[in-house]
């Protein structure tokens, strides 16, 4: 896998939270959308998640799905995946930070982050 299209990363999704939701509805409606192809262990995705969330909500910024999220990338166990986003602050305001299995490409959890188009958000 080189890269993966917009309908690809559609085609991804499960029936989910409302979170990873809105996320889909984002890409749908054209947000701006990349995911890395190098895939990345779980465990070191969950501690880079938590410190992400801990750091953006010290800074005042509201962070939805981190519980469920987390909850995924556990279930995943030492399996390596793929760290993507869904960037649709210039429309709605959100940045979505999504986590995919690889094999087959399915969305585990997604993160939606509440900060402004000007910033740029931490990566994972």
């Amino acid at each position: 896998m080189n890269e993966v299209s917009a309908s690809e990363l559609l085609a991804a999704w499960e029936p989910g939270s409302e979170v990873s939701i809105q996320a889909k509805n984002a890409l749908l409606s054209g947000a701006h959308f990349n995911v890395w192809i190098d895939p990345v262990l779980a465990p070191i995705l969950r501690g880079n998640l938590r410190r992400r969330v801990t750091a953006t909500q010290r800074r005042g910024r509201s962070v939805a799905g981190a519980t469920e999220c987390l909850a995924s990338l556990a279930a995943m166990g030492e399996r390596g995946l793929l760290v993507g986003y869904v960037d649709d602050r210039e429309r709605a305001g959100y940045y979505f930070q999504l986590y995919l299995d690889p094999h087959p490409l399915k969305v585990i959890g997604c993160v939606r982050v509440a900060i402004s188009p000007g910033d740029e958000p931490s990566s994972t």
